[in-house]
């Protein structure tokens, strides 16, 4: 398996931290900020878009959201394909390694605390770092 840092590629981009299946912290790209015309339900035109991987990566999403909520087996493909269109635009992985960063154990308990922080990056709910000294609880 082959460590982050000489994985990453030429065009790696600084984004959302997250931990994989090897147990150690990989980088997904941030998104940007992509805007486009829609209509609303009243047929008028209004502003479409906001965080984006770009237009693959938002069939993906629109694939996603048209699942049928019950075919979990779907929904998983779809997933995997978007976490490793991410993945490797900055890293150079072979299809090994991606079977081992992005695996789905029912046996690793950390397995679901570490696909909610995949979920979180792929859709670009990235957490706000927290403040450092602060004087909160």
């Amino acid at each position: 398996m082959p460590d982050e840092r000489s994985s990453r590629r030429p065009e790696f981009s600084v984004g959302p931290e997250v931990v994989l299946g090897d147990g150690r912290t990989w980088t997904l790209p941030r998104p940007t900020l992509r805007l486009y015309p829609t209509r609303d339900a009243e047929g008028r035109i209004v502003v479409g878009g906001g965080p984006s991987f770009g237009a693959e990566y938002e069939t993906l999403m629109d694939e996603l959201a048209g699942c049928d909520p019950e075919d979990a087996s779907a929904r998983l493909t779809i997933q995997f394909r978007m976490a490793v269109l991410l993945l490797t635009r900055n890293y150079d992985l072979t299809d090994r390694d991606l079977r081992e960063l992005l695996v789905v154990d029912a046996d690793d308990p950390e397995c679901r605390e570490r696909w909610g922080a995949i979920n979180q990056a792929m859709t670009g709910r990235v957490p706000k770092p927290s403040a450092g000294g602060s004087a909160g609880p």
